[in-house]
């Protein structure tokens, strides 16, 4: 009887071989994310009770879930960014615990998700090679650490928050959602600052932040909250809202400490004296995130006054943004774009031409040739202190018209 062949022993190359090809089968599954999340979106609702109540499945559900699994193929991808799914279930952990959504439904919804996941690795794999099978097999371990890592280090975020969060959901969640609201009556204002277990008087700022893609990144929530400043949070669809007693911070102080991601904007409303203004405060922060032109960004409303204005009345500011610098329509795309890019670095170097120059990489001759295209184009002149008012308000405008709802000519 013919003894077996022996099994040839794993070599370097057949480790170098599976690893490289789950990194290449992740990337070409995540090219095609968004009906995979729709369909592990759809799974998950058939296989667990509590993502099919209306009043208990969480906001967004379905816009996390694609994040999640961007976040799993990015992290398996590239090996430099590993760590990009466990941030991102550390924060659908900690933002499910404010929510009040039971863990264990979380955990069975990520089991659901990663088998479906693993199944589109694995077609994934077999398609590029015909040891593909083979290879994905010994890939498994590897995808199955991350997930466990990452329920993990779900679990524990969540169990983290949830303390926190009982404490204030108890007393002060419907205190906040009426004080941001501006539902709270001069006799309510002691019994809801007690709720909130802040002062009636003091130094007071709202930040709203809201998600601008279907992959939500960690929040502000994720950044820390500076010594001496005590912040209670709300958590409308697709976003936060904080309501900060900033003790001696200065405002923008607390709007660096915000950390904003990409996928991300917020706006942040000038300080407040009395908690009673907290809705006010709340509505001048929505307007100021209406200034914002790129993701990541936080807007401050005391250094954005004009721009919020044009914001509020996104009509006028398409107006203002055709009737000045509606000569620039007529020139190449290409120079158009780089006339505004110049006029707005002169801007923000206090009209320097040296330091936009050097900001601009390009000699000061040259920035100055770019300033008088402009003024050739627009008949308003750098030079002449009304005409750069203009300037200035048109570039907001341009920049926040179409985000405001307005269209420039």
């Amino acid at each position: 009887m013919t003894a077996p062949a022996p099994t040839r022993p794993a070599s370097d190359a057949d480790d170098l071989e599976h690893a490289e090809l789950l990194r290449s089968a992740a990337r070409e599954v995540r090219r095609r994310v968004v009906p995979l999340a729709d369909r592990i979106v759809d799974r998950i609702r058939e296989r667990h009770p509590a993502y099919r109540e209306p009043g208990l499945v969480p906001p967004g559900f379905r816009e996390e879930a694609g994040g999640a699994v961007a976040a799993v193929l990015d992290s398996l991808a590239d090996p430099a960014h590993t760590m990009v799914s466990a941030e991102y279930q550390s924060w659908v952990g900690e933002r499910r615990a404010w929510q009040d959504f039971p863990l264990r439904s979380m955990i069975g919804a990520y089991r659901t998700g990663g088998d479906e996941l693993w199944l589109s690795l694995v077609r994934a794999g077999e398609d590029r090679t015909p040891r593909g099978t083979r290879l994905m097999a010994r890939a498994a371990a590897e995808v199955w650490d991350l997930f466990e890592r990452d329920s993990r280090l779900m679990a524990d975020a969540h169990g983290r928050a949830r303390a926190e969060a009982t404490h204030h959901r108890q007393r002060g969640r419907r205190a906040l959602e009426a004080l941001l609201a501006g539902q709270v009556g001069p006799r309510d204002v002691a019994e809801t600052a007690r709720a909130l277990d802040l002062p009636e008087t003091g130094r007071f700022a709202v930040a709203v932040v809201r998600n601008t893609s279907r992959r939500p990144r960690p929040g502000p929530a994720r950044s820390g909250t500076p010594a001496g400043v005590r912040v209670r949070r709300a958590f409308p669809p697709a976003g936060e809202v904080l309501l900060a007693e900033l003790g001696e911070l200065p405002v923008d102080a607390f709007a660096s400490a915000l950390g904003v991601p990409d996928g991300a904007r917020a706006g942040l409303s000038p300080q407040v004296t009395r908690l009673a203004d907290a809705g006010h405060a709340r509505d001048l922060a929505e307007l100021a995130l209406r200034t914002c032109t790129r993701d990541g960004e936080v807007a401050l409303l005391d250094r954005r006054w004009p721009a919020a204005l044009l914001a509020r009345r996104p009509e006028v500011a398409a107006e203002v943004a055709s009737g000045v610098l509606g000569g620039l329509h007529a020139v190449d795309p290409a120079e158009r774009t780089v006339l505004l890019e110049t006029l707005g670095t002169w801007l923000d170097s206090d009209g320097s031409v040296e330091r936009a120059a050097a900001a601009l990489f390009c000699h000061a001759n040259t920035l100055r040739r770019r300033l008088r295209r402009l003024e050739e184009l627009t008949g308003r002149s750098p030079s002449r202190p009304h005409d750069v008012v203009h300037l200035a308000l048109a570039l907001d405008a341009e920049r926040i018209a179409p985000a405001a709802g307005g269209h420039p000519r």
